[in-house]
C-alpha cells in the first residue's frame, strides 16, 4: 500500500514556541478575556501628528497609540491592575505607573523575530521620547537591549523552564513588572486586516487594526474619513464592563481629539498655532 504522505520533521516544543505556548495557556487559564470593538476617526489627529513632526520631531502613529493607551488607563487607574495567585488565594495588584508593552519585529542574526518591548511610565513621556525608544529597539545591538537579551535567553529554554517563568509571573508582581509592563497595545502592519484581536495575560490590551477610507459624521455632516478599527481586550476578573467601556471611550476621545499632541505642541511654544487651528476646526474651515 502506497503511503500518501510522510513525516518530515518532529521536534520538541522549546524556546520561543514554548514561551508563546505558555503565554497563551496562562492567558486562557488564569484570565477571563472579554472583547469589544470600536472605530476611531484619525483625520483630526493626523493634522496634529504632521505638525508635531514638522515642529518637534518626526513621529509615526505608534507613539500616538502607546501614549493614548497609557493616558486612557491613567484616567481609569483601577484598570492598571493584574490578577495574581498568592499563598492565601487570589489577589488583584494595582500598579502606580502605566508601563505599555508593544510588539517589535526586527532582524536578529539571520532571522526575523518578534519580541515584546516596554515603554515605562508612558503617560509621563513625550511623543518624541516614545518614538526614540521605539527607534532604539529597532536599531540597538541585541546585547544592549534588556528585551532582546531576555528574548535570546528564552529562545534557549526547554518547555519546563519556560513554564517555571510563567508560573512565577502569575505569583510575583515584582518579577512580572521587572520583565514586562502593566498593559499592552498591538497592531496590524498596514491595512490588511480590519481588527486585531489580541490574546495576552494582561488586564488591558488595545488591538489596532487596519485604517480605511470610510464615511464619517462630523458636525452633523457626512464626509469621508480615515477610520481606524480597534479592539479592546480586558480581563473581566479584574475590570468591569463599565470600566472597559470608559477605557474604549477615553482611548477614542484621546486619538480623535489629539489633546495630548496639542499639549506638547503648546509646550514647544506653539500656543498661537493651537489657538488658530482650534478656531478653524470649530468653524469647519480647516
Amino acid at each position: 500500500m502506497e503511503v500518501g504522505n510522510r513525516i518530515c520533521r518532529d521536534q520538541s516544543v522549546r524556546g520561543e514556541q514554548a514561551y508563546i505556548y505558555c503565554l497563551k495557556a496562562r492567558a486562557k487559564r488564569h484570565h477571563c478575556l472579554g472583547y469589544g470593538t470600536f472605530s476611531v476617526d484619525l483625520d483630526p489627529v493626523e493634522r496634529y501628528r504632521k505638525e508635531y513632526s514638522r515642529r518637534v520631531r518626526p513621529i509615526t502613529y505608534v507613539p500616538l497609540y502607546v501614549k493614548a493607551t497609557a493616558l486612557a488607563i491613567q484616567r481609569n487607574p483601577e484598570a492598571n491592575a493584574i490578577l495574581f495567585r498568592k499563598l492565601l488565594g487570589l489577589r488583584i495588584v494595582q500598579f502606580e505607573a502605566v508601563d505599555v508593552n508593544f510588539p517589535i519585529t526586527r532582524m536578529i542574526g539571520n532571522r526575523t523575530v518578534t519580541f515584546i518591548g516596554t515603554v515605562r511610565n508612558a503617560a509621563a513621556k513625550s511623543l518624541h521620547e516614545i518614538q526614540d525608544e521605539l527607534a532604539q529597539y529597532q536599531r540597538c545591538p541585541p546585547e544592549k537591549s534588556f528585551a532582546m537579551r531576555r528574548f535570546q535567553r528564552l529562545s534557549r529554554m526547554p518547555l519546563w523552564q519556560v513554564r517555571l517563568v510563567h508560573w512565577t509571573m502569575t505569583r510575583s508582581p515584582r518579577f512580572l513588572i521587572r520583565n514586562v509592563g502593566t498593559c499592552g497595545v498591538t497592531f496590524v502592519e498596514g491595512d490588511s486586516g480590519e481588527h486585531m484581536f489580541p490574546i495576552g495575560p494582561m488586564s488591558v490590551v488595545f488591538g489596532i487594526g487596519g485604517a480605511r477610507r470610510e464615511p464619517v459624521v462630523r458636525g452633523g455632516a457626512v464626509g469621508i474619513g480615515h477610520v481606524l478599527k480597534c479592539t479592546l481586550m480586558v480581563d473581566n476578573f479584574v475590570i468591569s464592563g463599565l470600566t472597559g467601556a470608559r477605557l474604549a471611550k477615553d482611548f477614542k476621545d484621546l486619538l480623535e481629539g489629539g489633546s495630548f499632541v496639542i499639549e506638547e505642541l503648546e509646550k514647544a511654544g506653539d500656543a498661537k498655532w493651537h489657538c488658530t487651528k482650534h478656531a478653524a476646526s470649530r468653524t469647519g474651515t480647516d
